[in-house]
């Protein structure tokens, strides 16, 4: 291959069988020079490489790569289907991690802290996920998620209840989202999903990790009062920018609960 070839400047293109191109192709001819074949996996390998290029940028890119987890998701990015104009283009800043806070530079010439609490640096993470101001949609959004679980597996002829308190072996309080079973198994399952900001690939398998630790405690005390041989416990992530995790997909195709989104 003589230097300055396009497959030279594109070597993914080699890995993929295309032919080679002539000399001095400039890249943006480099689709014309191809067959209707070989264009689609031009522009697939163009395509993943801009998105790998995105997920290493370190604030722009923060959680990206959960997006390909279960790219159905994804759609309303070419069809805004029920948002508005400038709703769907506050949902595309917000993806990109550039929407209007105070601690992007340049957005403020003052306090970089909330400005509706004044209580921390002013990042999208905080505004969607710990700002006092939002509490209430955010409760409000966690219930939306619970009851849309709980009513799947309802569905599906799985005894459901919701919001139910428990004591720990150590004594303390807590409060479950969802336990269910399905009568006659005595196998239960204690099922809480959160939504949290999006920042790394690895943070579906975190969030269940984490509700394990909170709930074990409480098994004996579920099981008593259920009448249940075992309880299995999941922690769920659903991202706050609207990704779905492949941990939930693969959740869901397991009790064969809900049809995947």
């Amino acid at each position: 291959m003589s230097p300055g070839s396009s497959t030279e400047s594109y070597p993914a293109f080699a890995q993929i069988g295309l032919r080679k191109t002539p000399e001095k192709t400039h890249p943006a001819n480099i689709l014309d020079k191809y067959g209707t074949e070989d264009t689609r996996k031009v522009r697939q390998v163009l395509r993943e490489k801009a998105f790998e290029n995105w997920s290493q940028k370190k604030h722009k890119g923060k959680g990206v790569l959960l997006y390909q987890h279960y790219t159905p998701a994804n759609k309303w990015i070419r069809n805004h289907k029920g948002l508005s104009c400038s709703e769907w283009r506050e949902a595309i800043k917000m993806n990109a991690n550039v929407s209007a806070v105070h601690s992007v530079p340049g957005r403020s010439s003052g306090s970089n802290l909330c400005r509706r609490c004044d209580r921390e640096v002013e990042t999208l993470a905080y505004v969607l996920g710990a700002c006092p101001h939002g509490e209430l949609l955010r409760n409000t959004r966690h219930h939306t998620v619970r009851s849309i679980i709980a009513t799947a597996l309802r569905n599906k002829g799985y005894s459901v209840y919701e919001e139910v308190h428990g004591i720990s072996s150590e004594g303390s309080n807590r409060r479950i989202d969802i336990i269910a079973f399905k009568p006659p198994s005595l196998e239960g399952y204690i099922i809480d999903p959160t939504v949290r900001f999006e920042s790394h690939e690895h943070q579906p398998e975190e969030v269940h990790e984490e509700k394990r630790n909170i709930y074990e405690p409480s098994i004996s005390f579920y099981k008593d009062k259920y009448h249940l041989e075992s309880i299995v416990i999941t922690g769920l992530m659903i991202g706050a920018l609207g990704t779905i995790p492949r941990f939930l997909v693969d959740f869901c195709k397991s009790l064969a609960c809900i049809k995947v989104f």
